[in-house]
Order: C-alpha cells, then sequence, then structure tokens
C-alpha cells in the first residue's frame, strides 16, 4: 500500500505540471497591436523652408513693393547705390537722406528690428588726414525714421541727432513676409567755433548701416 501512495502522489505531479504548460502556451499567443503617430506631420519640425531670415535693398526704393532685388548681406556688405550729396555736405547746410528697405523673409516668424550705423572709417597713418576724419565725425549726425513710403519726407523720427559712435534704434516688430523702410538722414553741424568747422574741411567718414532683429514666436 506504501507503494501505491507513492505512485499517487507522482501522478499529481505530473498532472499538475500539465497544466502549468498549457498557461504558458496561451500566454504566448496573446493578441499585439501598436500605433504611430508623426510628430509635426509629414514635414517634421523646423525645415529650411521655415527658417528665420532678414534681407535688405541696396537699390534706396522709397517701398517695399518697388525694391527690384532683396539680397542677404550676411556675411558680406553690399554697396548702396550712390548717395546724391554724400561727397558735398557742409556745416550747418542741407542733410543727406537714404532709404534702406528691410524685410522679415520668414514665412513662420515675426521678428524684431533694430537699425545701427556704425563708423567704418579705416584710421590713417597720415595724422593730418586722421585729424580731419576724426573733426569731420565729430560735427556728423544722424536721424532714423521708419515709414512704409519715403516717397515722402518722414514727419516722425524713431531717433535724431544720433553720433556716428552711438547711432542705434528700434525700430517696429515684422510680421512673417513683411517689410519697412528705414530712412537715414545725415548732416553735419556748425562747429563750436569757426576753427572747429574748419578742422573737417577735407574730412571723411564711412558709415554702414546693420538691420538686426531675432524671431518671435
Amino acid at each position: 500500500m506504501a507503494i501505491e501512495k507513492k505512485k499517487g502522489r507522482k501522478r499529481l505531479v505530473i498532472a499538475a505540471g500539465a497544466l502549468l504548460g498549457i498557461g504558458a502556451l496561451a500566454t504566448s499567443a496573446a493578441f499585439t497591436d501598436f500605433g504611430l503617430l508623426n510628430l509635426g506631420g509629414a514635414g517634421g519640425f523646423g525645415g529650411e523652408e521655415n527658417a528665420y531670415n532678414l534681407q535688405v535693398s541696396a537699390g534706396q526704393e522709397a517701398t517695399i513693393d518697388s525694391v527690384v532685388n532683396w539680397v542677404e548681406a550676411n556675411p558680406d556688405a553690399e554697396d548702396v547705390a550712390p548717395i546724391t550729396g554724400a561727397d558735398s555736405l557742409v556745416p550747418g547746410g542741407e542733410a543727406v537722406t537714404v532709404n534702406l528697405p528691410v524685410k522679415n523673409a520668414s514665412k513662420s516668424f515675426s521678428s524684431t528690428l533694430a537699425l545701427d550705423i556704425e563708423d567704418t572709417t579705416p584710421a590713417n597713418a597720415d595724422t593730418a588726414i586722421q585729424a580731419k576724419n576724426d573733426a569731420y565725425a565729430s560735427l556728423l549726425r544722424i536721424d532714423i525714421a521708419q515709414t512704409d513710403n519715403a516717397g515722402t519726407a518722414p514727419t516722425d523720427w524713431v531717433a535724431t541727432g544720433l553720433t556716428a559712435d552711438a547711432a542705434s534704434a528700434d525700430l517696429a516688430n515684422l510680421a512673417p513676409e513683411a517689410g519697412t523702410v528705414a530712412v537715414v538722414r545725415v548732416y553735419l553741424l556748425d562747429g563750436a567755433t569757426q576753427d572747429d568747422t574748419n578742422a573737417a574741411n577735407g574730412g571723411t567718414v564711412n558709415l554702414q548701416a546693420k538691420f538686426s532683429g531675432s524671431s518671435i514666436n
């Protein structure tokens, strides 16, 4: 009888093992599924066509719509079309104005906008010439305006009386693919004395306009 009890226990263990095997087979045969989503659509995020980009014109056009050729002007500067009167400024005389069209070429971003006028006159080894250039720069002043149509002289100026070593103005923001025209007025003041005025005779100053901005979401 002892032998029969042992055989019974053995059969129970075998039966339990068989049941466990069936459970394993059922687990490995479960159904599965998944879902995939392309974030940002087929185009993803960013993209060259959505790049933030400012463009300028060197043609001195009065309106954005009349610009013939938009250029990057970065990193190399473009030469603005000849400026009438730039070579004949006199202290206390007529000012010279320059129209500078700029456009936010971005399709997706608005843009802040600032304009700096920088003195890029190279140093001259001839001390007499350098002294004339310095005297000329000390009398030079710059005004900056922003307009949609520079065909009419601006009446509101963003900044006036700026010196060549500190000429900067914050302009109005630009919507995507929108533009504006900055008007820069350059003139010479009379010197404090006639000697100060005469010291600028024959001097020269080179000016470079620098538009800058940052994207706005």
